[in-house]
Formats: structure tokens, sequence, C-alpha cells
């Protein structure tokens, strides 16, 4: 007869270690939801605000970060050319985001995020551009005790 104490032994440290990372991050799940939720609210607030310098600050300084849209000729890397194209955008509209559903998860110091609802476009006097529905996905990074953004990638969807 074989001996199977040695297999089962591992199989057993191997279930229990598996259990108690997931017990781990279930427990953190809450807290980093709550704060991933509030990073994607404040990014359409000081996008609603039209703060280029204040928009910016929400993003790593140490990475090379993107904005992508849905056109092809919306993909931008850097610092560098994120603040004119948003300085363009920002001195002709102000833009929120109403986000009926988001779903957020996490690896330590990295969260992802997608959010879906509609987009809001006001002129600078206020008045009511457009709305449409919008979805975007987030790659945020931890950085002290604030999640900053290291890629939005946003896109309007196709009509059914």
């Amino acid at each position: 007869m074989k001996n199977i104490f040695g297999p089962a032994v591992l199989l057993l440290v191997g279930l229990i270690t598996v259990c108690s990372a997931q017990a781990v991050a279930a427990s953190q799940t809450p807290a980093v939801e709550i704060d991933v939720r509030k990073t994607l609210e404040r990014f359409s607030e000081l996008s609603s605000r039209g703060d280029v310098q204040l928009f910016l600050a929400q993003f790593d300084p140490e990475a090379d970060i993107m904005m992508v849209g849905s056109a092809s000729t919306e993909v931008f890397r850097g610092r560098a050319a994120l603040e004119p194209w948003l300085t363009q955008v920002f001195s002709e509209v102000r833009i929120s985001f109403q986000m009926d559903r988001v779903d957020i998860n996490s690896n330590g110091e990295t969260a992802w995020a997608f959010a879906e609802g509609l987009e809001t476009v006001r002129d600078l006097a206020g008045k009511l551009v457009s709305v449409k529905p919008y979805r975007f996905s987030a790659v945020l990074v931890k950085k002290g005790d604030v999640w900053m953004w290291r890629l939005f990638h946003g896109s309007v969807p196709e009509k059914e």
C-alpha cells in the first residue's frame, strides 16, 4: 500500500493557505471598494469643474498615464499629451458621469474598475449639451492612502 499521508498533508496545507488568503482579501474588499468608489466619484466631480491641474493631480505622477476614448484619435499617453488635450476640452465643456453600475476589484496596491451609466456634457454657462450612455474602465494604484489613476478608458456604447 502506498503512503498517501505526505500528499494528503500537502493538499491540506495548500487548502488552508488558499482559504486564509481568500479570507484576508475578502476582509479588505469593503474598504477598498469604498475608497475606489470615492476615487471614481471624485473623477466625475473634478471633470465637471474643468480645472486641468486639479484633474491631472488625480493621476499617478510617477507613471506613464493614459486616457483613451472612443475615437481612434483619442489616445493620450503621458502628461505632455494629456494636459493640452484636457485644456482644449475644459475650455469648451464640463463633463460629469452618473455611474449606474460599478464593478471594482483589487489585488494589493492595484485596483481596477468598470463603470457604466450616463455622461452629461454642459457648456461653460451650465447649459445642457448632451446626455448619453457612457462606460469606462480604470486602473488605479494606491500611493499612501490615496488611489491614483494610471489608465482611463472610456467609450460610448454602440446602439444595439
